[in-house]
C-alpha cells in the first residue's frame, strides 16, 4: 500500500461563465480531486452545487471500521490561486442529504455532520474496495455562509484529507508501567486504565476505582498520585471519531497558508525566525516562503511537515474543520480494543527496526524504504538514498507519510496502528491534549469552523471556544500551549519514547516549533 499526499484542486464559475484552470493531480494514497465546477446557482436560497471528480486507492469498509475522505469547500472572489479562500457550510446535514450525489460510483455515501462544515465521503458497504473513482460528485453549499452575496463572482476550491474511522468502544490506556509515566491502577497495581465510557473519571491515590495518575514531573504537570477529575466532556477515546490517516504534509500546509489573508500569512510562516529560520531545506523540511503577499511552496508535498508549534497546529485544524486529539485518543487509535502488550509500539509489538535506506533517485512521491523489516523512523538515523545525496540537511528528518506501507506489508512492517492510521510511532512527535493538568482536562472537543482570528497582530490563530492555549483575550485566539503535550516520539528520539503508552512528554507544554514537531487532527463522529 503506497501512500502519497498532495491535496486539492481548484476551480471555477463566475455567475454564468465557466473558467477552466489546469490543476495538477492531487494525491494521498493517490487521492485526486479534479474537474471542479460550480453548477445550479440559486440566488433566492444563496446556494450553489459544487461538482467534482474524486478518486483514491486502498479504500475499505469492514465490520470494524472504514476509511473516508473529509472534504471541505472554500470560495473566493478571484481565480488567482493566491486569493483568500473562505470555508462555506453545506446546506443540509445527515446521510446523503438532499441535492448531494456520490456521482458515478454507487458504492459510496456522503455523511454531513451537524455543523455542516464539510462532508465525509466513504464506502457504503462492507468490502475491501481498493481503488475508488467517481465522476460528478455533488455537494450543495450556502455561499452566504462564506460571506458572499448574489452579486459576487465566485470560484471554488475543494480540499480533501484521508481519514480513518475509530469505532466506539472500550480500550486500555497504559502498559503495566513498562513505559515512562504510564497510567496505572494503583501504587502497587501496574494494570492499565480501562476506559469503558465517556463518563467522568475520578483519579485518586489510592486508586480504589482503578485510576491513578503517573507523572513525569514536567513543568505544570500534576504530581504522581494527585487526585483530580477528568470531566465527562473531555474526549477519552471511547466515543467514535475519525482520525487523519497521516500527519499533516508539506503540501497541505502550503495550501493552507496560501489560502489565508495576507495579514495572517506571516503568523503561520514556517520559515521565519521562530520556526526553521530559513527558506533553505532544514532537516528535510523543504518549505520556502517569499514575496508580497507572502507565498509558500514545497518541493516535497508528500513529506510530513515539521516545525509546527501548538499554535500552528491549532490554526490548521480550525481552518479544516477538525480538532486536536487527546492523549487518551492517541492510545485508542494506536492499540485498538485489545489488552496492552507491555512496551508495545503502535503496530502492536515490541519489535522495532529503523528505516535507513530510501529506494529511489529522488523523493517525488514514489520512493519507498528498502531496509528489511523497517517499521519506524527514529533514533536520529542518518538516511541514505533518495534526496540524501543533496547534503546533510536531507539526511535526517521526516519521511513521506505512509512510506512504510506497501502492497505486501503487514501491520507490523507498515508501522500501522490497529485501525489503519499510519506513522503513530516515530517520524514526527504527535501534538496532543494532555490529562496531566487542569488546562488540558478542560478541553471539550469542539471542532474548528474555518474562521481564524482577525485581531491586529494576531491574525490567523485558531479561535475555537474551549481549545487549549487560548489567550486571556479570546480575540487573539490560541497563542499559548498550556494543556498540550506530545506522544509517539520522533525521528530523533530513542525507541522508548515511541511506545504507545510512554508519557515522557505527554504533559510537556511547549510553544516553540522544532524540527521534530508535527501533528494531525481528529473529528468526533456525530
Amino acid at each position: 500500500m503506497r501512500a502519497k499526499n498532495k491535496v486539492l484542486s481548484v476551480s471555477f464559475l463566475i455567475n454564468l461563465v465557466i473558467i477552466l484552470i489546469p490543476v495538477a493531480k492531487a494525491s494521498a494514497n493517490n487521492l485526486s480531486i479534479s474537474n471542479v465546477s460550480l453548477e445550479d446557482r440559486n440566488s433566492s436560497s444563496d446556494t450553489v452545487v459544487v461538482q467534482f471528480d474524486l478518486s483514491w486507492d486502498h479504500s475499505w469498509r469492514s465490520k470494524i471500521n472504514h476509511d473516508a475522505i473529509w472534504v471541505t469547500i472554500r470560495l473566493s472572489d478571484s481565480a488567482s490561486s493566491l486569493n483568500v479562500k473562505k470555508l462555506c457550510q453545506l446546506t443540509a446535514a445527515g446521510l446523503n442529504p438532499a441535492g448531494s450525489s456520490v456521482g458515478s460510483s454507487h458504492n459510496l455515501e456522503i455523511y454531513v455532520p451537524a455543523d455542516k462544515y464539510g462532508a465525509m465521503i466513504r464506502p457504503a458497504s462492507f468490502s475491501t474496495i481498493g481503488s475508488v473513482s467517481s465522476t460528478k460528485v455533488r455537494l450543495v453549499i450556502n455561499y452566504a455562509s462564506g460571506g458572499f452575496s448574489d452579486a459576487d463572482n465566485i470560484y471554488a476550491s475543494v480540499f480533501g484529507i484521508e481519514m480513518v474511522y475509530i469505532p466506539e468502544g472500550a480500550f486500555y490506556a497504559g502498559d503495566y508501567d513498562a513505559s515512562t509515566a504510564s497510567l496505572d491502577q494503583g501504587s502497587g497495581d501496574a494494570d492499565p486504565w480501562s476506559i469503558s465510557s465517556e463518563g467522568e473519571i475520578s483519579v485518586a491515590n489510592p486508586a480504589s476505582d482503578g485510576f491513578r495518575y503517573v507523572s513525569n514531573s514536567n513543568a505544570g504537570e500534576d504530581a504522581t498520585g494527585t487526585s483530580f477529575t477528568i470531566p465527562a466532556g473531555f474526549p477519552k477515546g471511547y466515543k467514535a471519531f475519525y482520525c487523519m490517516k497521516y500527519e499533516i504534509t508539506e503540501g497541505q500546509w502550503v495550501e493552507f497558508v496560501n489560502s489565508l489573508p495576507e495579514s495572517a500569512r506571516s503568523n503561520v510562516d514556517l520559515t521565519d525566525g521562530v520556526h526553521k529560520n530559513s527558506d533553505a531545506v532544514k532537516y528535510r523540511n523543504t518549505i520556502s516562503c517569499s514575496g508580497s503577499p507572502l507565498t509558500c511552496s514545497t518541493t516535497r508535498p508528500d513529506r510530513a511537515v515539521s516545525f509546527l508549534s501548538w499554535m500552528n497546529l491549532s490554526s490548521f485544524l480550525d481552518w479544516v474543520g477538525l480538532r486536536p486529539m487527546t492523549e487518551l485518543e492517541y492510545e485508542k487509535i494506536s492499540r485498538g480494543p485489545g489488552l496492552p502488550l507491555s512496551g508495545a509500539y503502535a503496530w502492536g509489538s515490541t519489535s522495532i527496526t529503523a528505516a535507513v535506506a530510501i529506494l529511489g533517485v529522488s523523493e517525488e512521491g514514489s520512493e519507498t524504504i528498502s531496509t528489511a523489516g523497517a517499521n519506524a523512523n527514529y533514533n536520529n538515523t542518518v538516511l541514505s538514498g533518495g534526496d540524501t545525496g543533496l547534503g546533510s540537511d536531507y539526511q535526517k528528518g521526516p519521511l513521506r507519510v505512509g512510506i512504510l506501507a506497501t502492497d505486501s506489508s503487514t501491520r507490523e512492517t507498515s508501522g500501522s496502528g490497529y485501525y489503519g492510521v499510519m506513522d503513530l510511532s516515530g517520524d514526527l512527535a504527535e501534538r496532543v491534549i494532555t490529562i496531566g493538568n487542569a488546562a488540558g482536562r478542560a478541553f471539550t472537543g469542539n471542532h474548528g469552523n474555518g474562521l481564524l482570528t482577525t485581531a491586529s497582530g494576531y491574525e490567523g490563530f485558531a479561535d475555537v471556544s474551549g481549545w487549549v492555549g487560548m489567550d486571556a483575550n479570546p480575540d487573539r485566539g490560541v497563542t499559548g500551549a498550556s494543556g498540550s503535550g506530545f506522544k509517539g516520539g520522533s525521528w530523533e528520539d530513542a525507541s522508548s519514547q515511541l511506545r504507545v503508552s510512554d508519557r515522557s512528554n505527554a504533559a510537556l507544554a511547549l510553544t516553540d516549533a522544532q524540527k521534530t514537531y508535527g501533528g494531525r487532527g481528529v473529528r468526533t463522529d456525530e
